[in-house]
């Protein structure tokens, strides 16, 4: 999640463009040709990652655009690019899974870039439990996945998810970073 600073305020709405809906929808589509290159067969796991990325970014852009800021998800090239010289140097066995981001808009506090960042990684916690709830093999895959997403945007290193959460409260950072952790070792028990 990238912010850019413009003193752009608008009533809270949701809305998709049909260029970002065609970027997300061809973010899913190369993720999903990169496992498919490569026979990636455990179906769990690449659920987990397709939806747990599109749905972390998401996150973000209704956080943003519930506070009125103008919020959209960017395709990176250089990140579609990565994705499947990735898979083909390593054949599939790494695949750096970044094909787009989310670009806020105005001038947020750090309270509200505090709760626009928390909102991705809330995202795969909460996609991450319902998939551990789920039960089975194939949603505890998706779960480990969401886990793994969360625990790493949550590093409080720029540019990840973690700085933004750290700066705004170092107690909502623990407390997510903690769920996170815990989630991950009852996935491992």
């Amino acid at each position: 999640m990238r912010v850019a600073h413009a003193q752009i305020r608008r009533e809270p709405h949701i809305h998709f463009s049909t260029t970002e809906t065609t970027s997300i929808l061809f973010s899913i589509v190369t993720l999903l040709f990169a496992f498919h290159m490569f026979g990636v067969s455990d179906s769990g796991i690449i659920v987990g990652i397709v939806l747990g990325i599109t749905l972390h970014e998401i996150g973000h852009k209704v956080m943003a655009q519930s506070m009125g800021f103008e919020s959209r998800y960017k395709l990176w090239e250089i990140g579609i690019v990565l994705v499947l010289a990735m898979a083909i140097i390593t054949k599939g066995r790494f695949i750096f899974a970044a094909p787009g981001f989310v670009v806020t808009e105005g001038d947020p506090t750090p309270r509200e870039r505090g709760w626009i960042s928390i909102a991705g990684p809330a995202t795969n916690i909460i996609l991450a439990t319902l998939f551990f709830a789920a039960g089975g093999a194939f949603a505890t895959s998706a779960a480990y996945v969401n886990v793994l997403l969360a625990i790493f945007n949550l590093l409080p290193l720029p540019p990840l998810d973690g700085s933004g959460v750290m700066e705004w409260s170092p107690g909502a950072w623990s407390t997510a970073f903690g769920m996170s952790l815990l989630l991950g070792f009852i996935l491992l028990i």
